[in-house]
């Protein structure tokens, strides 16, 4: 953040000094114009121009077309024979009946020219699960939700999606957002309890400082909660942030690599440690986006 030269406030220091020395310094706003857009949200640079459009466009290179259609042929091939829809179970055949339903097999029919299905379109087969709720809820508030929990392996966007939806939420109410790696700030955290010298904690911040930004945020992003550091404070300070953003109806938007109930089991998981049903119950009620095709889902359930 390069300050102004010719700024008559800071004299192109980028920060004011006080004329009480207890008071710290501030930064001038003239450092404003050379921070990037979406950093005053805290979402890395990396993501700073995600949106949700140029997220399909790279989510549609990943998963071509010629892959979605070889499953669709799969699905109708079964749904089409009866022994085929009978294995499926009722669940699965239903759902796939929907996904077929919606793309629009386009099917020969007798006396026309044989040939190869088409397609009026593959993006309800293509796209993640959970995908359209989700953008509709960022961008148009179409859903009343405050619980959302985005998975998928690495690599699979989770980052640039959340920070996609958090522009667009900011952007349609007009209230600021807070975008967290909970792997960074749970070492910021272990700085209150261990760092008594303060190498780390120059600030002298505690815990309640820590968790004032995260707890007063409107929208908030919890990028990589299973990254949480296993330490138990950090995981109750983290338990008593959701509570707290729960009671409240504040927004709350998680990433992980798996999907919460797949996560409760694992030793490794801080919040599982707890013991704590209610949190647990709710994590997994969260309205999920699965980085994964709706159809491969399906399809991989067989």
């Amino acid at each position: 953040m390069k300050p102004d030269p010719a700024c008559p406030k800071c004299g192109g220091k980028g920060f004011i000094l006080d004329s009480d020395p207890m008071k710290p310094a501030v930064a001038c706003g003239c450092t404003d114009a050379a921070i990037s857009p979406g950093s005053e949200l805290g979402i890395p640079e990396r993501y700073t121009e995600s949106t949700f459009e140029n997220f399909w466009e790279w989510w549609k290179d990943r998963h071509p077309r010629q892959s979605v259609l070889l499953n669709l042929g799969k699905a109708l091939e079964l749904l089409d024979h009866p022994a085929g829809r009978e294995s499926l179970g009722s669940d699965i055949s239903s759902k796939l009946d929907h996904i077929v339903h919606k793309c629009g097999a386009l099917i020969p029919q007798s006396g026309e020219k044989p040939g190869e299905t088409t397609w009026k379109t593959i993006r309800p087969a293509q796209e993640p699960s959970g995908f359209q709720p989700f953008q509709a809820w960022a961008q148009k508030d179409r859903t009343n939700t405050d619980l959302w929990w985005i998975d998928g392996p690495s690599g699979s966007g989770r980052s640039t999606l959340v920070a996609a939806a958090l522009r667009a939420w900011c952007a349609r109410t007009g209230k600021p957002g807070l975008f967290v790696s909970v792997r960074t700030f749970s070492q910021e955290l272990k700085d209150t309890y261990y760092d008594v010298r303060s190498f780390q904690n120059q600030g002298f911040q505690s815990e309640r400082d820590r968790m004032a930004p995260l707890q007063d945020a409107p929208c908030l992003v919890l990028d990589d909660l299973d990254r949480l550091d296993t330490d138990i404070r950090v995981a109750r300070a983290l338990a008593q942030l959701l509570d707290f953003r729960y009671a409240a109806l504040r927004p709350t938007l998680i990433t992980a690599s798996r999907w919460a109930e797949s996560l409760e089991n694992d030793e490794g998981y801080a919040l599982g440690r707890l013991n704590d049903p209610s949190l647990l119950r709710r994590l997994g009620q969260s309205h999920r986006v699965l980085l994964k095709p709706t159809l491969d889902r399906l399809l991989s359930h067989l």
